[in-house]
């Protein structure tokens, strides 16, 4: 059966997945991180794409973005994969491909769902027990949008912007919402939306900030 077609809404957010063929590694270790790290930030820039959040894995990737142009999401998601595929495949002499066939797009419609896909992505390590906290691992946007830390390529959603007045508070506000587990509800329905290629429109939850340093 041929797949069912993907729009993309020109500068609506979207959370987009992408994993090793048959969830093997597609990153052996930092040199490839650093890579693929690079040729994101070229394909970001060649493709008019803002890239608010990111965490590599060793079997996959999240990016939370917004597109300038809808339609260019495809053609970014396209070539990044094959630019550092040909990478990959170049450097371990092997042939055949490195991404699953397909991968995971899910687009944004409330600030709420948007914040928590801020945390899902840059808890990633803590839940795979790469780290104890989000700032203690280095391949996330964490340590730019919680802790300040200056990039070239990580572009504040207005959502974000709209935590605090100034960055001072912005940075606090963000850390606050990291101290509180995220539900099981919330992760299904981030897991679910990213599946079935949804739009998710979660409603928001009380969450009690509690003040937390950036460690």
């Amino acid at each position: 059966m041929a797949r069912k077609p993907r729009f993309f809404v020109s500068g609506m957010p979207y959370h987009l997945v992408n994993r090793g063929h048959n969830r093997m590694p597609c990153f052996g270790g930092e040199a490839d991180k650093g890579t693929f790290f690079s040729m994101l930030c070229d394909k970001l820039e060649a493709f008019s794409i803002k890239l608010h959040a990111f965490v590599l894995m060793s079997n996959h990737y999240h990016l939370l973005v917004t597109p300038d142009d809808g339609a260019e999401l495809p053609h970014f998601m396209q070539c990044l994969g094959r630019k550092y595929a040909g990478y990959f495949n170049t450097n371990r002499q092997r042939t055949g491909t490195v991404w699953d066939s397909k991968y995971f797009a899910s687009s944004i419609e409330s600030d709420y769902y948007l914040l928590a896909c801020y945390r899902y992505i840059e808890l990633n390590p803590v839940r795979a027990g790469l780290s104890a906290t989000p700032a203690g691992y280095h391949w996330s946007s964490f340590h730019t949008n919680a802790c300040g830390m200056k990039s070239a390529i990580i572009q504040p959603h207005k959502t974000y912007l709209a935590l605090g007045d100034c960055q001072f508070s912005r940075l606090k506000a963000y850390r606050e919402l990291f101290n509180t587990e995220m539900s099981a509800e919330e992760l299904k329905q981030i897991r679910l939306a990213l599946t079935k290629n949804w739009v998710n429109r979660q409603q928001p939850e009380v969450v009690r900030p509690v003040p937390e340093c950036c460690g």
